[in-house]
């Protein structure tokens, strides 16, 4: 048995002409369900966001969460900056506010939408959860930066359905 290390590993390189077909790995990576969320921060005049399905819990010793955000994006800078960021977990009843933080210029992405600005990070009303962020780390990985965050605050709604995202499309989880 070879035992994997923390340097390079031996073999191609990922993209390489051994590795699976992009588009054969995208169709895959659509069987994974994701919750949706919008991430999001403050910049120096109002608050900042954008849809984001590659989220996870790293820790709960010390409570720890990873957003993965393309690096020419607007928010990760607005992040970067503030030092703070929050995850909103979206219900389904609130679906149309993935679309909204995923395609509407981002100075538009918040008309109208409530939310809770005392946290450090906007923090959407109705969300099933919101976390609170402080930036520990950034990795730049291909291209994007996995932010890194110790979780400063955490509230949850129990009353509702969570926004999914499989296959291509928006759904909630089956009872």
């Amino acid at each position: 048995m070879t035992a994997i290390t923390d340097g390079p590993l031996a073999g191609p390189s990922p993209g390489g002409t051994d590795t699976v077909a992009p588009d054969r790995f995208r169709e895959a990576m659509t069987r994974f369900a994701a919750s949706v969320t919008v991430v999001t921060a403050h910049d120096a005049d109002r608050p900042v966001g954008c849809t984001a399905t590659a989220v996870f819990s790293l820790t709960d010793s010390p409570p720890t969460m990873v957003v993965s955000l393309t690096s020419a994006s607007s928010t990760l800078r607005h992040i970067t900056t503030a030092g703070l960021f929050a995850v909103n977990v979206l219900p389904w009843r609130l679906r149309a506010l993935a679309d909204r933080f995923a395609r509407l210029p981002s100075g538009q992405r918040f008309e109208g939408v409530e939310h809770t600005a005392g946290l450090g990070a906007p923090l959407l009303t109705g969300a099933v959860a919101g976390l609170v962020c402080r930036v520990t780390r950034l990795v730049p990985l291909a291209d994007h930066k996995l932010v890194v965050g110790e979780v400063l605050h955490a509230q949850t709604e129990d009353h509702e359905d969570p926004l999914v995202h499989y296959a291509r499309r928006q759904t909630r989880p089956e009872a």
